[in-house]
């Protein structure tokens, strides 16, 4: 790639940055002026129900597939440069990679909204039937039992839908080194951490960081969904609700901006050649 074909994909991803900010600075207008952004609870039983349990699992899950994305790029190091390609372990791994990552975001999506579900008890036989309780004033309040298997299953959801892409996206980086990058640091003598730490790591650290923000990106989005399906659908509810939906949104698109940006970025000369 020329260097005018690179400037002219920085200045792409710059624009397409802009934009994505403005849409975002533009929806958050639009939510303060209709009041959504303003949303109180109206009785006990909206502060007792399924929305806080679930924005406070998400409190959870989120760090917890930042977590997942950090073991799939330490699993791809693992894969890449120490086990063997001939390896069943491998083989095995890599196959259950390349099919959940082959897997769209929209399905992920829906398994977790059918999930979801659960937690607003249409599925009664999945979720924890509520128990009715009498509060002080003499009003019925319905207070939402937690599941905890539908919280570990929530979890598993998003490790599934991060993970596999910070492996694959790794193993990428790490093969897009070139081989005589190696080789000549192995022919001065270095051992194979220092070769990783000194040469392939700056080089392919573009591209590793670039693959995590696209899976967090994914994780962000269907956070963003189980959100922002609560918005039409309930006139009442905990207040930053819409906050939370145009956080996770907005985070969710500018990871991808950026991981498209370092993308364009990176140094064609690294590609590697067998």
């Amino acid at each position: 790639m020329t260097r005018l074909g690179l400037r002219k994909k920085i200045a792409l991803q710059s624009i397409a940055f802009i934009i994505v900010g403005a849409a975002l600075i533009f929806l958050w207008t639009d939510l303060k002026k209709t009041g959504a952004a303003h949303i109180q609870t109206s009785s006990a039983s909206h502060a007792s129900g399924p929305l806080p349990s679930l924005l406070s699992d998400l409190n959870l899950i989120l760090p917890i597939s930042l977590l997942a994305v950090l073991c799939g790029i330490a699993c791809a190091f693992y894969l890449e440069e120490w086990l063997s390609a001939t390896s069943w372990v491998r083989r095995f791994i890599e196959s259950q990679v390349a099919f959940l990552t082959e897997i769209p975001s929209l399905l992920y999506g829906l398994l977790a909204i059918a999930i979801l579900f659960s937690y607003v008890g249409v599925f009664e036989d999945i979720g924890t039937p509520p128990v009715q309780t009498v509060n002080e004033s003499g009003l019925t309040a319905v207070p939402f039992q937690r599941n905890i298997t539908i919280f570990y299953a929530e979890a598993l959801i998003f490790i599934s839908m991060v993970m596999p892409v910070a492996i694959k996206t790794t193993q990428e980086a790490l093969r897009s080194v070139v081989t005589p990058i190696r080789e000549s640091a192995y022919a001065l003598g270095a051992n194979q951490w220092q070769v990783l730490a000194s040469r392939v790591v700056p080089l392919a650290f573009p591209k590793i960081l670039a693959g995590g923000c696209q899976a967090l990106s994914r994780s962000l989005a269907a956070s963003a969904l189980l959100i922002g399906i609560h918005i039409p659908a309930h006139t009442t509810g905990p207040k930053g609700i819409p906050d939370r939906f145009i956080l996770f949104l907005g985070g969710a698109l500018v990871l991808s901006t950026i991981s498209s940006f370092l993308i364009a970025t990176d140094d064609p000369s690294t590609a590697r050649h067998d």
